[in-house]
């Protein structure tokens, strides 16, 4: 108020003594009190001007900056709703959609809703989902489950190719199992993951990681606010020790009851501290999950692109993609088809690459020797 005040009202003359103050149009006049009026500009013409313009512009700039602020929390508040299925998705429909492909337990603590039917006979069948469909029901179930979204299940899928390609799909559940927010629901601390994260972002949990050898004292508990914080084997995790945290934790576990912690976690009801011991078992995740579906849209050409390493063989060093200045690389395939002789008498495109822009042989053999040759 005190910046846009004075952008609406023109300087006081020093000859006037009422202490009365025009507007800029003439129509109204605010009284001001003697102490206000010593700090009047002079009664020169250009100087009045130029402050009073200089009023306006601050007050229009003030007004913008202030706007601009509501618009952009209000874009960060929608883009939020957007991210989390928890805060854009209603529960009894996406229930209602999803539950005919499994159950969905860190969902919702209430149970679907049976809508009873006034006219039967209206009901449509229900057409048969494609694979694609089906895939995309699969994906929702494990979203929801887990509270993440389309781009957090694609870096943990990416992670799980890299770690384990005979079987990505337990690599993926042992890395969304070791969430922190998954953590407080598996122990009971939450009835669902939405609770978990609220819990996780209001600073009520707090971790520490196991004592290496060369440290020279024990680690300290951090307060984590992080709900996609990956634990690490050994990884102590407790309620923070305040009235707040310790009676919202308590709540929740006597509302829920007694919880089946799974075998790789420890967790101490009276005392709220538990520990990380080791990764999840495949049979002892909290969703059922259809592995077909799941990991048949990251397979295949349009699946997730991996990168292909080749290995000397007996060894783990890798074989170059030019190799020694682009001759053959010595992998099984291309190995067994310089012994057989394939390609040596196609012609164009169809000749295999050890004999590209070659007219004669010898073949290029990947364990030539000579002077512009790595060994």
């Amino acid at each position: 108020l005190a910046l846009c005040a004075p952008a609406f009202l023109t300087p006081v003359d020093t000859g006037s003594r009422n202490g009365v103050l025009e507007s800029a149009r003439g129509q109204r006049q605010v009284i001001i009190s003697q102490d206000a009026r010593q700090f009047a500009p002079p009664s020169s013409t250009s100087s009045a001007g130029s402050f009073s313009l200089f009023c306006r512009l601050s007050a229009a700039a003030a007004c913008a900056v202030i706007a601009s602020s509501a618009r952009k929390q209000q874009r960060a508040e929608k883009v939020v709703v957007r991210i989390f299925p928890s805060r854009a998705m209603h529960r009894q429909k996406t229930m209602r959609r999803l539950e005919p492909y499994g159950e969905i337990p860190a969902w919702s603590r209430k149970p679907l809703l049976k809508k009873r039917l006034v006219q039967p006979w209206r009901k449509r069948p229900v057409r048969r989902l494609s694979p694609f469909g089906r895939y995309l029901c699969e994906r929702s179930r494990v979203r929801c489950h887990y509270n993440i979204n389309v781009r957090q299940l694609t870096k943990y899928v990416l992670r799980a190719f890299k770690e384990g390609r005979k079987h990505p799909i337990d690599h993926l559940m042992a890395i969304l199992e070791s969430r922190i927010d998954n953590f407080c629901w598996r122990v009971g601390i939450a009835p669902t993951m939405a609770a978990a994260r609220f819990m996780v972002r209001e600073n009520h949990i707090q971790i520490r990681s196991e004592r290496v050898s060369h440290d020279y004292k024990d680690p300290e508990w951090v307060t984590v606010n992080t709900p996609s914080h990956l634990l690490k084997l050994g990884d102590e995790i407790r309620v923070r020790p305040k009235p707040r945290s310790q009676g919202l934790a308590k709540r929740h576990q006597d509302e829920d009851g007694p919880v089946e912690v799974p075998s790789h976690l420890e967790w101490d009801r009276e005392n709220l501290i538990g520990r990380y011991n080791d990764l999840c078992d495949s049979q002892e995740v909290g969703i059922t999950v259809n592995e077909d579906h799941l990991i048949s849209k990251f397979l295949g050409p349009q699946g997730v692109r991996q990168r292909h390493i080749r290995w000397f063989e007996g060894t783990t060093i890798p074989i170059e993609k030019i190799y020694n200045g682009g001759r053959i690389r010595p992998t099984p395939e291309n190995i067994l088809n310089m012994k057989r002789g394939f390609g040596l008498n196609a012609r164009g495109y169809k000749r295999p690459p050890c004999l590209w822009g070659r007219k004669k042989n010898p073949l290029n053999n990947p364990w030539e020797y000579g002077s512009k040759v790595k060994v």
